[in-house]
């Protein structure tokens, strides 16, 4: 009997010991280039999914190509120029690749040969250029807004084409800096983020732009992205954050341990930012605090992110690209931030109750919060939302007014991302 719980022990451990060296990051070396191709995998600063399919640029000129989720890479970037790779996009089928000439060596800033787009409509056994307007032009950044393609560059400001690549249009009007460096969509705006004059934005298409930077300081801006209503936008302060879609910012930096922010990522409702020497951050709480998930992964360089199925990859320095299962971060931050938020609010008993026709709500934050107060009847139905939107800490009270209710048992509820408490009310006319 000793011997059988003894294994069963023994097993036990086997098996938490298996979980503990499966949750971590873990990393794949991109292969070296044939001798004269071009320079080594050097940093990963480009990743993109398509499907099955995933794709990797470094600066050096190399793009890599994988079938197998992350597991081998090859080299698919014949008749490709030795120019760095600075953007990759998908657009139905074919693959977009934004180069950038000398990105890495002392002509940073200058034009170099071989920049600008490529795409291929075979998994990069061919390759064609994007459209001659955009030749030897350094591209930093690109997105698609609708069926439309947009680039960045560095030195002429933004670029569209409405044809898949084949002919595109200048569009600066209002956008004073040409220096763009990350480019993101949120609904019909898009947004530029630019290296010295901060955050513009558009809402046609890039016709014109306005100039927005309430709230930030450092006006040099590394990454944008996008998630829903809200805005984030890093730089080397940390990660600022827009609740009114571009128009004002406030810094969101609790928990982060270094404030240079290279890229993000969004899996709503969670946010995932890559750093410049500190790994990465999880946030399950629109950027109100962070969590470090940086387990396994020992080079803390991240430049870019990319989604394929149920895995996060991550592109590093040196040709390496790191990959983790997505649920073994989201279910950590979430477990962490449910614990915080269930000791951060307060759902106080209704009063007068029993009431009528009308009772008084008061609940009570520690911090700010996105906050749903509804009230349901016995059956389950929603019969009144009395709040749905971001709140500031302290005391908040909110009158339920019942007249147009039957006698009866209801129920309020109140909702802070995945936490929920609820309390019982009687209404007695």
């Amino acid at each position: 009997m000793k011997k059988n719980l003894h294994l069963g022990i023994l097993s036990g451990v086997i098996v938490l010991l298996s979980s503990a060296a499966v949750a971590q990051w873990t990393k794949t070396v991109l292969p070296a280039p044939p001798y004269g191709h071009g320079a080594l995998p050097g940093r990963v600063n480009a990743l993109a999914a398509d499907g099955s399919s995933i794709y990797a640029g470094t600066l050096g000129g190399n793009l890599y190509y994988s079938v197998d989720n992350g597991g081998t890479w090859v080299l698919v970037d014949s008749g490709m120029t030795n120019s760095d790779i600075t953007a990759i996009v998908t657009v139905s089928g074919s693959v977009y690749v934004g180069a950038y000439g000398n990105l890495a060596n002392i002509s940073y800033g200058g034009y170099g040969h071989g920049s600008g787009i490529y795409f291929t409509s075979d998994n990069g056994t061919h390759w064609r250029r994007a459209g001659a307007t955009l030749a030897d032009t350094n591209i930093f950044a690109m997105t698609l807004i609708d069926s439309e393609i947009v680039a960045g560059t560095w030195g002429g400001g933004a670029y569209i084409s409405s044809d898949q690549g084949a002919t595109w249009s200048q569009i600066v009007r209002g956008l004073d800096n040409p220096f763009v460096r990350t480019l993101a969509v949120g609904g019909i705006r898009l947004f530029a983020g630019t290296w010295g004059d901060g955050v513009f934005f558009s809402d046609d298409h890039g016709q014109s732009w306005t100039q927005s930077n309430l709230g930030i300081n450092n006006l040099f801006v590394n990454s944008i992205v996008t998630d829903g209503p809200s805005v984030y936008m890093g730089n080397t302060e940390g990660v600022y954050k827009s609740g009114d879609g571009g128009f004002s910012w406030t810094l969101k930096d609790s928990g982060l341990t270094t404030s240079y922010i290279n890229t993000f990522v969004v899996i709503h409702p969670n946010l995932i930012l890559g750093t410049s020497g500190d790994g990465v951050f999880v946030s399950a709480n629109n950027g109100e605090s962070w969590m470090k998930v940086d387990t396994g992964l020992t080079d803390g360089y991240i430049y870019c992110f990319a989604v394929n199925g149920s895995k996060i990859f991550a592109g590093s320095l040196n040709g390496e690209v790191w990959s983790r299962p997505l649920a073994e971060i989201i279910t950590a931050v979430n477990d962490r931030w449910k614990g915080d938020v269930a000791n951060s609010f307060k759902l106080y008993q209704n009063y007068p109750n029993p009431f009528n026709p009308a009772t008084k709500i008061v609940y009570q934050l520690a911090a700010p919060a996105r906050v749903t107060l509804r009230v349901f009847d016995m059956l389950g139905k929603v019969v009144a939302t009395l709040v749905d939107g971001i709140k500031p800490p302290g005391t908040h009270e909110v009158m339920f007014d019942a007249s147009h209710l039957s006698s009866g048992v209801y129920v309020y509820q109140i909702r802070i991302g995945d936490y929920t408490s609820s309390k019982k009310m009687v209404l007695m006319k």
